[in-house]
């Protein structure tokens, strides 16, 4: 990567990640960590791990070696947030997206991701 050409990695669903793939994964971070021209975006749900899970662990070791982590916790949306979001992604209405919204929350429960 260089300024020109950043690089940008995200992987989703950390919560099933192995210890492998979380110490290949922080192994990377470690090489690059003083270069602005990457970007590692992780996500993972809470609700589906326990404190002792690999992931904490993860974290913990990426701040340990100086890598720069920010983190930031997404509650569901609600039904008229998700709404809002469908209209303007569909340029509709409100009002016309309603029924699609309301399938779309049942099977999400507001889950952003």
């Amino acid at each position: 990567s260089s300024k020109s050409r950043p690089v940008m990695i995200f992987i989703d669903d950390l919560q099933w990640a192995d210890n492998i793939s979380l110490d290949l994964i922080h192994s990377v971070l470690s090489d690059v960590k003083k270069s602005s021209t990457v970007l590692f975006v992780g996500a993972y749900r809470s609700n589906e791990v326990q404190q002792d899970h690999a992931i904490y662990r993860f974290l913990d070791d990426l701040k340990s070696y100086g890598v720069k982590t920010s983190e930031m916790d997404l509650d569901g949306m609600s039904v008229q947030d998700l709404n809002a979001m469908i209209a303007d992604a569909l340029t509709v209405l409100p009002r016309i997206s309603k029924t699609l919204s309301a399938i779309v929350f049942r099977k999400t429960s507001g889950n952003p991701l």
